[in-house]
């Protein structure tokens, strides 16, 4: 009786082991990437886009605000974020730019091929004001990552700047209100 049940065993096992090789086979197939050229829109009034940056957020801005004061608030919130320690700890030294319709928070890391004390940028936040595509005469602020900040997950610290954007940009825009 014990040989019937080894010899059963020693059947379903080698059924087992070629369900779990169709199963692999099956799975490798199912895995394959499929790799496609990123198809620019066709928009009206659209510009080129630039394929090495990825959109973190959009905000309609609007009509009737002080333009000039709304990117000032932002730069001026972006850059009490890099200068306030004490409220906001980041990973990562921060260097804030202000453009003329918004701002660039940059993410620096030592440089390995520099002097000591030396930095360079690792990823990028930039927000600016800009026209919106579909709809003439309508602002929106665009907010863009380059370099790293395109990696999720990768630069701990623009988790926490985009949390704490839109916050930002309601003061901004009450700041900005005309009356």
């Amino acid at each position: 009786m014990s040989a019937a049940i080894s010899s059963a065993h020693a059947v379903s096992g080698s059924v087992a082991t070629l369900r779990s090789r169709l199963a692999t086979r099956i799975r490798a197939v199912r895995s394959i990437k499929v790799r496609a050229e990123a198809e620019k829109p066709n928009f009206k009034g659209w510009k080129d886009i630039d394929l090495k940056q990825v959109q973190l957020g959009t905000a309609k801005i609007p009509s009737g605000i002080d333009e000039e004061v709304f990117c000032s608030s932002l730069y001026q919130w972006a850059n009490g974020l890099t200068t306030s320690g004490q409220n906001m700890p980041f990973a990562l030294p921060q260097r804030v730019d202000r453009l003329p319709t918004g701002f660039s928070m940059a993410f620096l890391v030592s440089d390995p091929k520099g002097e000591p004390g030396t930095f360079v940028s690792c990823g990028e936040i930039i927000a600016e004001v800009v026209d919106h595509p579909l709809q003439e005469g309508q602002r929106v602020l665009i907010i863009n990552g380059t370099g790293q900040v395109m990696d999720k997950g990768r630069l701990i610290d623009v988790d926490t700047v985009m949390q704490t954007f839109p916050n930002a940009i309601r003061n901004a825009v009450g700041l900005a209100t005309k009356d």
